[in-house]
């Protein structure tokens, strides 16, 4: 399916952009106005069509996210969910503060996928390798019932 890269503004006439896939972009349209995001603009994705050997290297050696790094995002999610910042902007300011790059990375793809409009679990499961079929399984459940707070504070 193509993606499609869109420019928007939300709710409260902030700009917003982001990636989507879909046939169309009027389907990309139609996605973006159910989430309350007018759109803008709509374009055909430009693909990275080239990495670089450095880039590549870099990615080959880093360090990977591992159950201490979860740990700590577990307890950071527990703080900012109680204390009633919004997702999306919760899990930007834990991207801006990560030191470690595939941690960067993987909270900027499930941060990616939420302004997509998917779940939070469903964006997790896309590293099922880092969080665990149980973690993600309680996440879902949380977001099922409204705990998903208290969820955050049981995987510390």
């Amino acid at each position: 399916m193509p993606v499609y890269a869109w420019r928007g503004r939300n709710a409260r006439g902030e700009a917003v952009q982001g990636q989507l896939e879909a046939m169309t972009e009027g389907g990309v349209a139609d996605q973006l106005m159910s989430i309350g995001v007018a759109p803008v603009h709509i374009s055909p994705a430009v693909a990275a069509t080239e990495v670089s050997a450095d880039n590549w290297f870099t990615r080959l050696n880093r360090k990977p996210v591992v159950v201490e790094d979860i740990l700590v995002f577990s307890r950071q999610m527990y703080t900012l969910n109680k204390a009633g910042v919004p997702i999306l902007r919760a899990f930007a300011g834990l991207q801006a503060s990560a030191t470690k790059p595939a941690m960067v990375d993987m909270l900027k793809d499930i941060r990616s996928s939420l302004d997509q409009g998917r779940e939070l679990s469903v964006a997790m499961a896309r590293h099922v390798e880092v969080f665990g079929a149980f973690y993600i399984s309680m996440i879902k459940v949380g977001e099922m019932t409204g705990k998903l707070t208290e969820v955050f504070f049981a995987s510390e």
